[in-house]
């Protein structure tokens, strides 16, 4: 599917229904195309696996080995393909400001991420507060620590967290580290997580907790699962100092470092994940997804040619609403399928069911994106328009 064509006339006087159109159908120049596949790729595996695995069967479906298949049983490894990209996207941010002026805005960074993540997320949490219920966890990001009404927003939990905690300790790090030496701290996290995993796995077992209750316990903390999102931040860093590992090999050719590298952190993360499921699989899956994004923004072979096509845009564009509106709009759309499907091939209907599903998730997220998303993201540009203005204005003359 071919991109539309760009315009140098952006529609900027126009209303928000047009300029928030352009935004959705026009991919940004600097934007890396691999990237917005990848964030494809990610919702939609996460909506395949809850699709077959929860709600397929609670709506009365058939038992069918397809949703056995890796695309339904491993779907959720999207969530940390999300991670990888989370890191990378806000790494990006911080590094180059620190590059540009020694420090990090904290202000400017949580305005940047609050506007973009809060308002939706708020108003699908008005939503299921009216339709059903919510924890006080769900309201103040700690979901991924205590069991909510709202189980799958403790991955929303973990990466404000890390929004948070990422500027709060490049605070402290910058003023006794230079910008080449931040990879030291971030390394030494990386290895500290699997020996919180350890420590945590052990104290739990002496405590006779197993079976699934061990398993939320071990996967949804931040401090037990943030490898993916440290490895974003790593491929931000080494892109902002190491610039020339990130420089795009010319069209058709493949990149073979990179694509090496890929293969050889699969085989390092399959060997850790058949070593340890327990304390390394997060490790793992950061390393394979951190390899592929890499590979992604640099080869320009046949390859990854298919990773540039343009429909890949506005669905990463839209993942994070998809992400929010799945869990609402899945259940009653798979009950109404096998309900009207009846007679037809189990089969025919599992796949009608996960097409009209995330048909209407994209079209909900489509309808939440231009009365919520994108409305704060014009505020947002606004605001900090009006920080740099007044940052930036000359000090008045002395009295």
């Amino acid at each position: 599917m071919m991109q539309p064509p760009m315009t140098s006339d952006s529609p900027k006087r126009a209303g928000l229904l047009a300029t928030g159109w352009y935004d959705l159908t026009h991919r940004p120049p600097a934007q890396e195309p691999a990237l917005d596949a990848l964030r494809s790729f990610a919702v939609l595996a996460v909506i395949c696996t809850h699709y077959a695995l929860p709600e397929w069967p609670k709506a009365g479906g058939a038992t069918l080995g397809i949703t056995r298949f890796p695309l339904f049983y491993f779907g959720w490894t999207g969530v940390d393909l999300f991670f990888v990209l989370s890191g990378l996207l806000i790494g990006r941010q911080v590094w180059k400001e620190i590059q540009k002026t020694g420090r990090v805005s904290v202000g400017r960074f949580l305005i940047r991420r609050g506007f973009r993540i809060w308002p939706l997320y708020y108003c699908a949490l008005i939503y299921l507060t009216i339709v059903a219920r919510t924890s006080w966890q769900d309201w103040t990001f700690l979901s991924n620590y205590w069991q909510t009404a709202y189980p799958r927003g403790w991955s929303l939990s973990t990466e404000e967290q890390f929004y948070i905690i990422v500027p709060v300790l490049l605070l402290l790090t910058t003023r006794v580290l230079s910008l080449r030496q931040q990879i030291w701290p971030l390394l030494a996290l990386l290895v500290a997580v699997p020996i919180a995993r350890i420590v945590t796995r052990a104290h739990l077992v002496a405590q006779h907790v197993t079976g699934e209750t061990l398993a939320a316990k071990m996967q949804y903390p931040i401090h037990l699962h943030s490898e993916p999102l440290l490895i974003g931040l790593i491929i931000a860093l080494c892109s902002v100092v190491r610039a020339d590992w990130f420089v795009k090999r010319p069209k058709g050719q493949i990149a073979w470092g990179p694509l090496g590298l890929f293969v050889a952190a699969t085989v390092v993360g399959l060997a850790l994940d058949k070593v340890n499921k327990d304390i390394f699989a997060f490790l793992a899956l950061g390393l394979i997804f951190g390899a592929a994004v890499y590979f992604g923004m640099v080869d320009r072979s046949a390859l990854t040619k298919p990773l540039h096509a343009w429909v890949f845009y506005p669905i990463a564009r839209l993942s994070f609403g998809m992400y929010l509106n799945h869990f609402m709009v899945m259940p009653e759309s798979t009950a109404w399928v096998i309900r009207h499907g009846a007679g037809l091939p189990s089969i025919v209907v599992f796949w009608l069911g996960l097409l009209l599903g995330t048909a209407i998730s994209i079209a909900v997220a489509v309808l939440t994106f231009f009365v919520v998303e994108h409305p704060f993201l014009t505020l947002r540009s606004r605001v900090l328009m009006g920080r740099e203005r007044r940052n930036t204005a000359p000090l008045p003359a002395a009295a």
